[in-house]
């Protein structure tokens, strides 16, 4: 049994209701922004932060300490680092260990931490062992911080989370991929800024949400019948997805993807057949309240999408525009039911408007599907957006 600290993103009800969806059985144990939970089996983190859209670091629980006893603290963070960059030594890691804290959550921790890492970094150089304390202006070092300075390969990240009573230490074993993240963002070469794009992480989030415990979810099928530039399909296909179906009202949403989606294949690298990788895709232009007309009844695993949010630009009448897509998203549902295998999920974003102090929230027809609760305390939804947005986002659960 071993016990892993996660640490969330941004949205962190978001982040949390991910790592439900991916783990339902465990307990959490939850702090501001950070979770901590048992594992029966060692978690390959690596991969695993590769597909989790909302988590920003994973690391392993070594020790909890009584807040109290200072000495104890001490003593145990400095026993932490002497035997990690002791085992670096022993697996001849060439250069400098270095090491660094980060403090999470709001209890201060006693102890003066740049004191006891130059007595650490003392102690190491009596042993033989030369050694760099990476610091940051934050109490937190940063993913980019930690990868630059090799915090996980060559030297250790220990991370002190703090509750009212305990001090849990925990090392850092994987961040999130944020250099590969970035690329599949800005680096594809096809970008439609006009009418708007959800990034790659909020892609895996929506795709894990869909997917939850399934442990053969990758030989579903994933279909966004709102593709755009097709960040839906192509975040499916580096989780493993062995058939992926996307559409779309624009013909030039359609040729974007298609474009898209011959970077991805080259990017993954995943096999020298190209043309058996693009098989897994199919990609074609249709009005969404067609779409039964061209997909098989009772065909789809999955639908994940964000559909159209309304006008992006210019003045808006809110209560004209939440008419006109309660229409629209009444009738997609409709047809969704149709192309859903029984006990099929879909994940979809219904837009909120805030302006002028109110909110204008759209309630389309889910016809007989039965919302499936975000998080254990019967979240149904999660809404999020930031304060000086119009358009917020509500991320919805339903099955078939």
């Amino acid at each position: 049994m071993k016990k892993y600290f996660f640490v969330l993103g941004s949205n962190k009800e978001l982040s949390l209701a991910e790592l439900s969806a991916i783990f339902p059985e465990n307990k959490w144990q939850k702090f501001n922004s950070i979770v901590i939970s048992e594992f029966l089996l060692e978690l390959e983190v690596k991969s695993l932060i590769s597909s989790l859209g909302g988590i920003i670091k994973i690391g392993e629980v070594t020790k909890e300490i009584n807040l109290a006893n200072r000495h104890s603290l001490s003593e145990n963070v400095k026993k932490e680092l002497i035997q990690s960059a002791k085992s670096a030594k022993r697996e001849e890691l060439l250069g400098k260990f270095n090491f660094g804290f980060s403090f999470y959550e709001d209890v201060r921790v006693p102890g003066d931490f740049f004191k006891l890492g130059l007595a650490i970094k003392k102690d190491l150089k009596n042993i033989g062992i030369s050694s760099r304390m990476v610091t940051s202006k934050e109490k937190i070092l940063s993913s980019v911080v930690v990868e630059q300075n090799n915090l996980i390969s060559k030297g250790l990240e220990l991370c002190l989370i703090t509750d009212k009573k305990s001090v849990f230490l925990g090392k850092t074993l994987a961040v999130q991929p944020f250099k590969a993240l970035s690329r599949r963002d800005f680096g594809r070469p096809q970008r439609d800024d006009h009418s708007g794009m959800i990034p790659p992480k909020l892609a895996q989030i929506m795709i894990n949400l869909v997917r939850r415990d399934d442990k053969d979810y990758n030989k579903k099928t994933l279909l966004d019948p709102f593709c755009g530039s097709g960040t839906i399909l192509t975040e499916a296909y580096l989780m493993n997805f062995k058939k992926i179906i996307g559409s779309d009202l624009s013909a030039k949403a359609i040729s974007d993807s298609a474009k898209n989606i011959d970077w991805i294949i080259d990017w993954a690298d995943k096999g020298k057949d190209k043309q058996k990788e693009k098989n897994i895709f199919e990609v074609f232009q249709s009005d969404i309240l067609n779409l039964d007309d061209k997909i098989e009844k009772n065909s789809i695993d999955y639908i994940v999408c964000e559909p159209y949010l309304g006008p992006q630009r210019g003045y808006k009448n809110f209560n004209e525009v939440v008419v006109e897509l309660n229409e629209l998203y009444s009738k997609a549902l409709e047809v969704f039911y149709k192309i859903l295998k029984p006990g099929g999920r879909v994940v979809m974003i219904w837009p909120q408007f805030r302006a002028e102090g109110k909110i204008w929230k759209i309630s389309p027809d889910i016809k007989s599907f039965k919302v499936f609760p975000i998080l254990a305390d019967n979240n149904d939804s999660i809404v999020y957006g930031r304060v000086e947005q119009k358009v917020w986002r509500e991320i919805v659960v339903l099955e078939k």
